[in-house]
């Protein structure tokens, strides 16, 4: 799947991973509008990404029915549950964190991915630890610290703990998907997806949201989101990622850490105190130490994230 075959030859994968983070970072801006239309967050990822798959499922049915990939008794559906859990986990606390939360504070809790990432890798994929990796780890912790700030003593937001728990899931979506590369991507996004919508039902079912009936403007909205911004952000990674090392995709894909602060900085009316740029910054730069470890490592390709 991605785009038509000489697309890269025309555009550089780089500028294409680019763009994608780029449409990552202002997801935010079509949530918030989509559930001020009337529509819970819950039910706005469950739209989305049904949306999405309806799209996909067809590549996955070719790609299951292809004679030349792995049949499907050899598909490990073990590991390939535990992806698709995690990557539904991850699509449904994102959006509600970007809707209930600061998208400022939100958005540099979720990507505390490297930190995440870098335990994932050892436990999953044996990749060594590093000194610089190491403090990748410590420097990401260091800055959630200062952004959740004073928040500790009165417990944490609900928004902060959807942030955290869609960050963690993600980096263990992404690196199960690198622990799965032998199995078909069309079939591992498809699963991903379907995840998406099964567990958000589920949630949706045991949430306020349940008995309120969205407007059919805010679910057409939700659905319009799932097949253009959500689908192009995903198709865009996936596409960039399978062409670049690793140490430029996560480098590349701190853009969209960086152009949701700044837009949610530039159209939001909140002023953000000190503490919480410094850790802004900590996280970033544990972001960029990973990319510095991967590129000493041999040059594995990344996974494409929120699937």
């Amino acid at each position: 799947m991605g785009p038509g075959v000489g697309f890269g030859e025309r555009v550089p994968p780089s500028l294409i991973l680019m763009s994608g983070s780029t449409l990552w970072g202002l997801t935010w801006i079509w949530l918030k509008y989509a559930a001020e239309l009337g529509i819970g967050p819950i039910l706005l990822s469950v739209v989305a990404y049904a949306a999405q798959w309806l799209v996909v499922a067809p590549f996955a049915w070719r790609a299951w029915t292809d004679p030349h990939r792995p049949a499907i008794s050899r598909l490990n559906w073990e590991w390939l549950g535990l992806l698709a859990f995690a990557a539904g986990v991850s699509g449904v606390g994102f959006t509600m964190a970007m809707v209930y939360g600061d998208v400022v504070r939100s958005m540099m809790l979720f990507f505390l991915i490297p930190a995440w990432g870098v335990l994932f890798g050892r436990l999953f994929l044996k990749e060594p630890l590093s000194p610089a990796r190491i403090a990748a780890v410590v420097s990401a912790i260091a800055g959630a610290f200062l952004i959740l700030g004073p928040d500790f003593g009165d417990g944490l937001l609900a928004a902060d703990w959807f942030a955290l728990i869609a960050g963690f899931s993600l980096a263990a979506a992404n690196t199960l998907f690198r622990f799965l590369a032998e199995q078909p991507i069309p079939i591992k996004l498809t699963l991903m997806q379907g995840s998406t919508v099964l567990l958000g039902l589920v949630a949706w079912l045991f949430s306020s949201e349940f008995g309120v009936v969205p407007t059919l403007e805010a679910v057409g909205s939700s659905a319009l989101y799932g097949v253009t911004m959500l689908l192009a952000a995903v198709l865009a990674t996936q596409y960039a990622v399978e062409r670049l090392p690793a140490s430029r995709t996560a480098i590349l894909m701190t853009l969209e850490l960086l152009v949701a602060v700044a837009s949610a900085a530039w159209l939001g009316d909140r002023v953000h105190g000190l503490n919480i740029w410094i850790g802004g910054a900590l996280i970033l730069s544990a972001a960029l130490l990973e990319a510095a470890s991967a590129h000493r490592r041999q040059p594995e390709l990344a996974a494409p994230c929120k699937g």
